[in-house]
């Protein structure tokens, strides 16, 4: 590391945009370890040749590289230097959700460069994936994927039932399971995680995650395990409308309950929890003013009932409004279980939120707490001044956020950027997903959705005002 600002020619770096792959790719050109470090892999990891030896530097983040040596990686070069860079934590996900490619993942595990390398060459459609879905045929049937549990571990913190009911089978050894449809595989499960959430986080373009029909064969059962009531209707047939309105009798929901069984959803028989007949996705945390249909289309595109009902022009529609990248803002958490809603249970948790103390900031400050210790709270006073804490530093970190208007631009710029090249602005819609995610240029070598990698029939250019 060193102070660029003491390097005249690297100060005239600063003059030149190298936010565009290609444009970063080009300044490689007299790299003198180009045999011991690709080019390509360099650019990709945000960085460009400063013309000095072997230095680069990250052109979001400004922060410099050198000394390369064979086998170092790119990207976690990167990291050391400047961990909270944007570019990278935009771009180089802990873990990458690449349907298809075998990765064996522990749980915020570090950065996989050959699952990223694939991952880069199917989006440009460079390689093209023929994978036959699902990965585990055999696997198919929740019973089935139940009955791998019989030698879990009793210290996990994931019970079997969720595991299973989130597409996951045990392989035997120690915390390690597997999807029966993408083939991730996840381990080295903590406190406070949660089977869909962390399916969907590290694999979210699964096809089961997704919602389309793989061949899931779902649990018959009226009643869960432990007594739980989140269950209690979970999963029976519900294909008519009357049998899912039926479930909603005696709940308070913010939605009308004819509005839910219509868009395929009934009641599991907790506060707003619903879940899809159909493709078994779940919701929860209901706004008033949310439709159903909608919010079905935002979280489960592949819904085959949803298909068939609705059209895939209006899911396309949904889509376009509301893209992958933007939906960890929404209300709703995509297939959800009860582990996390199950702390605010406590009576330490009940009398914070009789205070007047928001549930969000209460939950996130308990489960914060298990994560770091192991328990809860005991304490009502030591909560409450936890919870307060949790309430400025998020008002802190908002606050910084408007005081960077220049930062604001910048992401506004990226959002506009093609996926692939990240230079030209995107125009071109792909049918039938609905993603608008390249330009002209990197379209015409696509064959898949370099979002959610589904088979691409047609390419229309859209004019953004």
């Amino acid at each position: 590391m060193f102070d660029p600002e003491q390097d005249g020619h690297l100060e005239a770096d600063f003059l030149n945009d190298f936010s565009g792959f290609n444009r970063r790719l080009d300044s490689f050109r007299d790299f003198p370890l180009a045999k011991q470090v690709s080019a390509e892999r360099l650019a990709r990891a945000g960085f460009y040749f400063t013309g000095h030896a072997d230095r680069v530097r990250c052109f979001s983040c400004n922060k410099t590289v050198e000394k390369w040596g064979a086998g170092d990686t790119p990207v976690e070069r990167h990291k050391e230097v400047s961990p909270t860079c944007k570019f990278l934590s935009c771009i180089h996900r802990p873990n990458l959700s690449l349907i298809g490619y075998d990765t064996n993942l522990t749980n915020g595990s570090t950065y996989n460069e050959a699952a990223e390398d694939m991952e880069y060459r199917l989006r440009t459609g460079e390689v093209v994936d023929e994978s036959t879905y699902p990965m585990v045929p055999h696997m198919r049937s929740e019973e089935a994927r139940l009955q791998t549990f019989s030698g879990w571990p009793s210290t996990a913190p994931v019970r079997p039932h969720d595991l299973a009911e989130a597409g996951l089978f045990y392989l035997g050894e120690r915390d390690r399971v597997k999807c029966f449809c993408c083939g991730g595989m996840l381990a080295g499960w903590e406190a406070g995680d949660t089977a869909w959430e962390e399916h969907s986080h590290h694999f979210s373009n699964c096809f089961f995650i997704l919602g389309h029909d793989v061949g899931n064969i779902p649990l018959q059962r009226s009643t869960e395990e432990g007594g739980s009531r989140q269950r209690a209707v979970n999963h029976v047939h519900m294909g008519t409308l009357e049998e899912r309105l039926g479930t909603f009798a005696g709940i308070q929901h913010p939605i009308n309950h004819e509005r839910l069984a219509r868009a395929g959803f009934y009641s599991t028989g907790t506060a707003d929890r619903v879940l899809c007949f159909s493709c078994g996705g779940g919701l929860k945390g209901w706004q008033p003013e949310e439709d159903p249909w909608e919010e079905h289309a935002k979280h489960y595109p592949g819904c085959s009932f949803l298909l068939a009902e609705k059209g895939q022009e209006f899911v396309n529609s949904i889509q376009l409004q509301d893209p992958q990248g933007k939906r960890a803002a929404s209300s709703h958490q995509n297939g959800f279980s009860g582990h996390k809603t199950e702390v605010l249970n406590s009576s330490v948790a009940q009398k914070a939120l009789l205070m007047g103390l928001e549930p969000s900031v209460v939950e996130k400050t308990i489960l914060e707490k298990i994560n770091r210790t192991g328990v809860a709270y005991s304490n009502l006073e030591e909560l409450v001044e936890d919870c307060f804490n949790t309430q400025e530093n998020n008002s802190a970190k908002s606050q910084e956020q408007d005081e960077d208007p220049l930062e604001k631009l910048r992401k506004l710029q990226r959002e506009k950027q093609c996926k692939i090249c990240m230079d030209r602005d995107i125009c071109i819609v792909l049918i039938p997903c609905g993603h608008l995610a390249t330009c002209k240029e990197c379209s015409e070598s696509l064959t898949k959705c370099p979002i959610c990698c589904g088979a691409i029939t047609q390419k229309i250019k859209a004019y953004i005002a």
